[in-house]
């Protein structure tokens, strides 16, 4: 029995599970309400509960500890602002610990420890690392104006990346920019933005192919992956506001160096390789980011290199789905030897 909460999420799993031919069911999750979740569970009656990332719901944790039930956090991941959320009752996350708990780095490991005071807390590569496939990118040829993407900008940094645009088409002029706004409804904002500093944009919808606009507005979802592939330079957004970051993986794996804002606290799982390594590119404010998209622009890192180093990155985080599977598979063994002690007793 796989649960969701939406109607998005629902259809992601029913397209993924189609060819499978696995005893898999989905339903939506019910409300983390005593009597409904006490019914839930009578009806599915499961050995196990398998919660991801930070999903945990108290009433159907205590459901499940009254029952005797075992309970497994995968992909566990925790941020210190959220920690210290639920450190506020701490008793009561100590009452309802898991049996076992997978991290995702060694930092969410020691949050959740401490939050659940359960010792059989352990690092487990964040399994997203296993559908992540090599990088690939596009030739391009050295006639082509120059060619920068905007990715998951979200509202609170809207006037640092619009000072971005302004100084950056002032140093290229004929630089073409794909601006993707985290929310569909601030494609309207960023019109309006950009007309008043009487920079040319038109929206994705609304675009030729042959468009003289300078920054292109996309209204639509789903065609970030071959901007980054054919981009000289990527900002992602989400960092140069207290946002945590969004994901620049993505950016490199398609073949072009991000540069973020200083805020990344929600991808720190990475590890500080991506930055070591020069995969991603840090600055502290709106100023030396703008100094690093101008950097990339002029010289444009070698795609091939940027390649292998991603390509070697990612193998080297890859593994962590089999390793929790077992720890799932180890954890029914154990509650099937426990039913079976309880029978011969």
């Amino acid at each position: 029995l796989i649960t969701c909460n939406t109607s998005q999420g629902r259809e992601i799993l029913e397209k993924s599970l189609a060819e499978q031919r696995h005893n898999v069911t989905i339903a939506y999750m019910v409300f983390d309400n005593p009597a409904l979740v006490k019914k839930a569970i009578k009806i599915a009656d499961p050995k196990l509960l398998v919660l991801i990332e930070l999903e945990i719901w108290p009433a159907l944790m205590a459901e499940m500890k009254r029952q005797r039930k075992q309970i497994i956090i995968v992909n566990g991941r925790m941020t210190e602002k959220s920690f210290k959320g639920y450190q506020k009752v701490a008793f009561l996350w100590r009452m309802l610990k898991p049996d076992t708990i997978l991290a995702i780095s060694e930092a969410d490991k020691v949050r959740l420890q401490t939050l659940f005071q359960q010792k059989k807390t352990y690092f487990v590569e964040n399994i997203k690392f296993d559908q992540i496939e090599k990088c690939t990118f596009l030739e391009r040829t050295s006639t082509e104006n120059k060619s920068l993407i905007l990715a998951s900008i979200r509202k609170e940094e809207e006037s640092e990346v619009l000072y971005l645009i302004t100084k950056l088409l002032e140093i290229f002029p004929n630089l073409h920019i794909d601006l993707f706004p985290r929310h569909l409804h601030r494609v309207s904002g960023w019109e309006t933005f950009l007309s008043e500093q009487n920079i040319s944009c038109i929206l994705k919808t609304a675009s030729s192919e042959n468009g003289s606009q300078s920054v292109l507005i996309w209204d639509v979802f789903g065609e970030m992956i071959k901007a980054y592939q054919r981009s000289d330079a990527a900002f992602v957004g989400g960092s140069l506001a207290p946002l945590g970051g969004q994901n620049f993986i993505e950016a490199f794996m398609n073949g072009v160096i991000p540069v973020t804002g200083p805020s990344v606290s929600n991808f720190l799982w990475t590890g500080d390789e991506v930055f070591k390594d020069g995969l991603v590119q840090k600055g502290n404010n709106k100023e030396e980011v703008l100094q690093l998209l101008v950097t990339m622009l002029k010289e444009p890192t070698d795609r091939a290199r940027i390649q292998q180093k991603a390509n070697k990155y990612i193998q080297s985080k890859q593994g962590g789905s089999r390793k929790t599977c077992q720890y799932i598979v180890d954890s029914l063994q154990n509650h099937d030897e426990n039913t079976t002690n309880k029978i011969n007793s």
